[in-house]
C-alpha cells in the first residue's frame, strides 16, 4: 500500500464529479483529469456498464430513497454508490501510482444528515473512514476555498453567483472579526425565478441577471465577486461580466467548490492555518464538549463535540478506565461567549471498581443542534470483573 499524502478534494453533483489534489509545491489545488479537451476536467457523473450503456440520474434517487435498478435487477443504492467512488478515485492512482488517500473532503450541492450518511457508508465499503473523509456543502466549500485566498480579497464580503443554467443562487461571506475566534458565515438569495423570465433569449436574460446583480450587491462593501457554473459559459455572460468588474474584483471559473473542497482537505489533514477563524451555519454546533483524561503521560481535556461541526456528523465512541473517580464530568463551552458548563454522571453501580477496574465505553450524538446526548456503557474488566450491564444516558442543552 503507498504512502497516505493525498490530500483529495471532490465535488459530487448529480451531473458532473471533479477531483483535485493539493500540490504541496504549488501550494493549490490540481485538478485530476485535466486535459486540453476538459481544461475543467469534469466527469459525468454516471457508471459505465459492461453492454456498453450508461447508468445515470442515480443520485437523485439515491437521495430520494428510491430503488436503484441496474440491468433490470434492483441494486443496493449504496452499493452503486461505493462502485461509483471506487472508479472515480481509482484516477488519483495514475497520476500517484504510489501514495494513497490521508485526508477526502466531499463537497454536494445540499448536503441533509440522510444524504451525508449514504455517502459515509458507502466510503466505509472502501475502507475509508470517518477519520479520513469529511462532507462538506456547496457554501462551506466556498468559504474555505476564501479562506485560502490572499487576505486582500476578502478584507470585506465577498459575493458569488452559482448558475448551472436553470438556477441562479448567490452567496455573500461575511466575516465578523469582533468575535474570537472570527466567525465565518454566509447567506444564501435564491434567484431562480428571476432568471427564467428571460426564456431562451440571451439578451434578455444579460439584462435580467445584470438587474439582479446589481440589486443583490446594492449597498454592500464587497472585495471580489465570483460567478461559477456552466450557466456562466453562455456567450451573454461576457458583456455583462466586463461591466460588473469596473471598480472591483471579479473571477469567473467552474473549479471553486472541488478547490474549496481540497482546501479543506489540507486543513484537516495537516496542520491548520484557520485556527482563527470558525466557520458557522445553522447546522453547526457553537460549542466545544469535552472530558478530562490522562494520556501520553500527561492531563488533557479530549474533545466529544467539536464547535463549527454539523450537528448530525457527530457520533463517535471511545474507551476509558476509569482511575478513582465516581462521576464522569462534562464541560461545555462556548467558544463566542466563553461561559464554561459542567455536567457530572454517576458511575453508579461500578463505584468501588472505578480504580482501574472497568472501562466505560463513552459515546455522543447530537438529537438537534443545541440537543446533545451523551451514553455511558460499563464495559467490565476480564472475567474478574464482569460488566454488569449498567447504561448511563444523559441529555444535555447545548447553547
Amino acid at each position: 500500500m503507498g504512502e497516505r499524502t493525498l490530500l483529495l478534494g471532490y465535488d459530487l453533483c448529480d451531473d458532473k464529479t471533479q477531483m483535485a489534489v493539493y500540490s504541496r509545491r504549488e501550494r493549490e489545488p490540481e485538478l485530476v483529469g485535466q486535459t486540453e479537451e476538459n481544461p475543467d476536467a469534469l466527469s459525468d457523473t454516471e457508471i459505465l456498464l459492461e453492454d456498453g450503456s450508461a447508468l445515470s440520474g442515480f443520485l437523485p434517487r439515491l437521495r430520494r430513497g428510491e430503488d436503484i435498478t441496474v440491468k433490470g435487477k434492483p441494486s443496493n443504492p449504496i452499493n452503486v454508490l461505493a462502485y461509483y467512488f471506487r472508479k472515480t478515485l481509482s484516477m488519483t492512482r495514475q497520476v500517484y501510482p504510489s501514495e494513497t488517500i490521508k485526508q477526502l473532503v466531499i463537497t454536494v450541492p445540499e448536503q441533509t444528515p440522510e444524504f451525508t450518511a449514504l455517502i459515509y457508508e458507502a466510503l466505509g465499503l472502501l475502507g475509508i473512514g470517518k477519520e479520513r473523509a469529511r462532507v462538506i456543502s456547496h457554501q462551506q466549500s466556498f468559504l474555505y476555498y476564501m479562506l485560502y485566498q490572499k487576505k486582500e480579497l476578502w478584507v470585506n464580503d465577498v459575493g458569488m453567483f452559482d448558475y448551472d443554467g436553470k438556477n441562479l443562487r448567490y452567496y455573500q461571506m461575511q466575516v465578523d472579526r469582533r468575535k474570537t475566534p472570527a466567525l465565518v458565515g454566509v447567506t444564501e438569495k435564491d434567484f431562480t425565478e428571476g432568471m427564467r423570465a428571460a426564456g431562451g433569449d440571451e439578451k434578455r436574460k444579460g439584462a435580467i441577471f445584470e438587474n439582479i446583480v446589481y440589486g443583490a450587491i446594492h449597498k454592500q462593501i464587497l472585495s471580489s465577486l465570483y460567478m461559477t457554473g456552466a450557466g456562466f459559459s453562455e456567450s451573454w455572460s461576457d458583456e455583462v461580466f466586463q461591466k460588473l468588474c469596473v471598480g472591483r474584483r471579479l473571477f469567473k471559473g467552474r473549479n471553486l467548490y472541488v478547490s474549496g473542497a481540497c482546501y479543506a482537505a489540507k486543513e484537516w489533514g495537516e496542520t491548520s492555518k484557520l485556527d482563527d477563524y470558525l466557520l458557522l451555519d445553522e447546522d453547526m454546533i457553537s460549542s466545544h464538549i469535552t472530558i478530562p483524561v490522562y494520556a501520553d503521560a500527561k492531563e488533557q481535556e479530549l474533545i466529544l463535540a467539536k464547535a463549527g461541526t454539523p450537528w448530525y456528523q457527530i457520533q463517535e465512541e471511545w474507551e476509558m478506565i476509569p482511575d478513582g473517580e465516581n462521576e464522569l464530568g462534562l464541560t461545555i463551552k462556548n467558544i463566542f461567549s466563553k461561559e464554561e458548563k459542567t455536567y457530572m454522571i454517576d458511575l453508579e453501580p461500578v463505584s468501588g471498581r472505578v480504580e482501574r477496574r472497568c472501562r466505560l465505553r463513552i459515546g455522543i450524538r447530537f438529537e438537534d443542534v443545541h440537543t446533545c446526548t451523551v451514553t455511558v456503557k460499563d464495559m467490565g474488566f476480564g472475567e474478574l470483573f464482569p460488566t454488569s450491564n449498567r447504561i448511563w444516558e444523559k441529555t444535555i442543552a447545548v447553547e
